[in-house]
């Protein structure tokens, strides 16, 4: 298997999600598109890193996220974030970093390879 799959793929589900959230039913959910693709994209980001690479580390990328969540969380729900909203945003931005890197790490495919 070619390591651009796993990018194709990803994109590919991005794209159906997008669809369907415009045209169907969806559009009436109060998920958003990246509420949808959080897991998708870092599935795909470790998938991508290991074929490139050969080796993955999410696990690493992962823990570090978690840190900077625990410290965002201090800060912003002392400043009256109601909980509930934290997690929402900590869920997008969660999914906003795992495509950034995606994004990231496929560029860096199409010039290694």
């Amino acid at each position: 298997m070619e390591w651009w799959f796993w990018p194709v793929g990803g994109l590919s589900f991005w794209l159906v999600v997008i669809i369907l959230k415009k045209w169907t039913l969806l559009k009436k959910f109060p998920l958003g598109t990246l509420d949808i693709v959080t897991l998708s994209n870092w599935i795909v980001l470790h998938q991508t890193m290991g074929y490139i690479f050969g080796v993955s580390y999410i696990t690493w990328i992962l823990i570090s996220w978690l840190v900077v969540g625990m410290l965002l969380a201090w800060v912003l729900l002392q400043r009256s974030w109601r909980w509930q909203f934290f997690w929402h945003r900590y869920w997008q931005w969660s999914g906003m970093v795992a495509a950034v890197l995606f994004i990231l790490l496929t560029i860096i495919g199409l010039f290694l390879h």
